[in-house]
């Protein structure tokens, strides 16, 4: 695939995750806080379950992975300056956003190895709650949904080959609220 097939790939993807992670029934039904640091979570989530996938197809050495993380950060980059962020505050931004985004695939990945292994939800369940609701209390069927969601997306994208995920732009399959 050239360079700019995979720019307009990556760009494709990502703009999927981020028309994804704007669903409305998320802030509304689900009781995700419609910040920017809620629309940020939901983007990470969403992020992660692709690179879940990725990270289960060790074979593949595509270098998609790296594109795309580079593409988000660079918007999330162009976003706070748009927002009149200037160049210390959005390098402290982006610096912050960047601990957030490994401590949080850390913390989804671990929660996942708890589920597989030991068929164990609570690490999720709290994983969820701390990044989604910031421990707010909130109903526990926003919990479930988002665990189910997770594991759905990432089974999902796991029974499709790379070429039919990248075909699809690995887009979401449907959300039943």
């Amino acid at each position: 695939m050239s360079k700019s097939n995979n720019k307009l790939l990556i760009e494709n993807i990502y703009t999927n995750i981020v028309k994804t992670s704007r669903n409305k029934s998320f802030f509304l039904d689900l009781k995700v806080e419609d910040t920017v640091e809620g629309r940020f979570d939901i983007i990470i989530l969403h992020s992660f379950i692709i690179f879940n996938y990725f990270i289960s197809i060790e074979k593949s050495k595509s270098e998609l992975p790296q594109l795309l993380f580079d593409y988000m950060f660079l918007d999330f980059d162009s976003s706070l300056r748009e927002m009149g962020f200037g160049d210390i505050a959005v390098n402290k931004r982006m610096k912050q956003f960047i601990k957030a985004f490994y401590g949080r695939i850390d913390n989804y990945s671990k929660s996942l190895v708890q589920l597989v292994d030991f068929n164990d939800y609570r690490m999720l369940n709290e994983t969820i709650s701390r990044n989604i609701y910031k421990e707010k209390s909130i109903e526990e069927e926003c919990i479930v949904f988002w665990r189910e969601y997770i594991v759905n997306s990432i089974s999902y994208f796991n029974s499709n080959t790379l070429d039919e995920n990248i075909n699809n732009l690995f887009a979401f399959s449907d959300l039943k609220i």
